[in-house]
């Protein structure tokens, strides 16, 4: 998903608990690696910021789940989770089991990515970024509605 940064300007973030990962050390479109002891920790290295952007593909579901669990009350513009339905489901199913308000996971945005029949990795990335572009968007829209209301109500 981050080689597309060269054209988005994004400032990426990746998070991983493996420091020889070939793929994180080879990565040079990411402005900033951090490796992290353990993912039950992430939140200790991830404050919440209501315009950043968060996207959850760890190596696997179980590390999923413990990301997201320890993210799910912060406040971010976009999360995701990367995932097939079946697994989205079933992790869904366990973080209700484990006191997970319904109203928090209909804030998760999953599958990720605008449906444009992806095949490819780089098709998957740029649907992924599509959605983050379009959600960011319209928030931006919203505000400046909402700040000519706020105009007009002044009037």
């Amino acid at each position: 998903m981050i080689t597309n940064n060269e054209f988005l300007n994004f400032h990426i973030k990746i998070y991983d608990d493996r420091p020889e990962l070939n793929t994180l050390l080879q990565n040079n479109f990411a402005n900033e690696k951090i490796i992290v002891g353990d993912y039950e920790k992430i939140d200790e290295y991830i404050n919440d910021a209501d315009n950043d952007f968060v996207v959850i593909m760890t190596v696997g579901y179980r590390t999923d789940k413990i990301v997201l669990k320890q993210l799910i009350n912060k406040d971010f513009f976009y999360v995701g989770v990367m995932g097939s339905d079946k697994k989205i489901a079933t992790l869904f199913t366990e973080l209700k089991e484990e006191g997970i308000l319904s109203e928090k996971l209909k804030n998760i945005f999953t599958p990720i990515g605008i449906n444009i029949f992806s095949k490819t990795t780089q098709e998957i990335a740029i649907s992924i970024a599509a959605e983050i572009i379009n959600e960011k968007i319209k928030g931006c829209l919203l505000a400046d509605v909402q700040k000519s209301i706020m105009q007009k109500f002044k009037s």
